[in-house]
């Protein structure tokens, strides 16, 4: 089983599936119930993974704070003194359920994977001294910094005003392509500086949507 077992929400599914790619890009092993074989028992399995995890790390969300799987899968982690609690969406702190709200929950709600975050690296500190690993100190983040990479903009819709902008650069980057084709076939010169200006209208929302959101 891994390292760190993540209790989330089904609906919360792409919130677990970031966060464990980012652990895992730190040398960390995960388990989340994705990986439950096909004709296992899924509480067999899952109870079997909450017990030999050496960190719990609690999801909570307007989602989860409802699901008795997670309240159990917490109150392990909290027997245990090994659980990381992490809001991922805009759930108040003071809506976590009261006997958690002890265990300081990071907010991840604007947390992009591969930006630079301060409340992911005190979410990572807190698992390194459950580990007992050597803790990172945790770098300042400058206010308008933090861009997300290109792939991270050409891959995913991103949050907030990123992906305004990224679904902007789409329909400018789908409507370029189209008529710059449509241009040469007809030979049009006018058609083809206006597909060249659509498609650089394309790449400015795009240089947008990689801003924090």
């Amino acid at each position: 089983m891994g390292q760190i077992f993540i209790s989330y929400a089904n609906e919360d599914t792409e919130s677990a599936r970031r966060l464990a790619g980012a652990f895992e890009g730190l040398g960390w092993t995960v388990w989340w119930d994705k990986q439950i074989p096909p004709g296992m028992d899924y509480a067999q399995v899952i109870e079997k993974a909450v017990n030999e995890a050496s960190c719990i790390v609690v999801l909570w969300s307007k989602h989860s704070i409802d699901s008795r799987w997670v309240h159990t899968e917490a109150a392990v982690g909290a027997d245990r003194r090994i659980v990381a609690t992490v809001i991922v969406d805009e759930t108040p702190g003071e809506k976590v359920p009261f006997e958690f709200r002890r265990l300081q929950a990071v907010n991840l709600n604007d947390w992009t994977p591969g930006v630079p975050h301060a409340g992911f690296e005190l979410l990572a500190n807190r698992i390194r001294s459950i580990l007992n690993e050597p803790q990172r100190p945790v770098e300042p983040v400058v206010t308008g910094g933090g861009m997300a990479s290109w792939k991270d903009a050409l891959t995913s819709w991103g949050k907030g005003s990123q992906r305004g902008y990224r679904i902007g650069a789409l329909v400018a980057a789908m409507f370029g392509f189209g008529s710059c084709s449509e241009a040469m076939d007809m030979g049009d010169s006018d058609m083809l500086l206006g597909s060249v200006i659509l498609l650089g209208v394309a790449a400015w929302l795009l240089h947008m949507g990689r801003k924090p959101a």
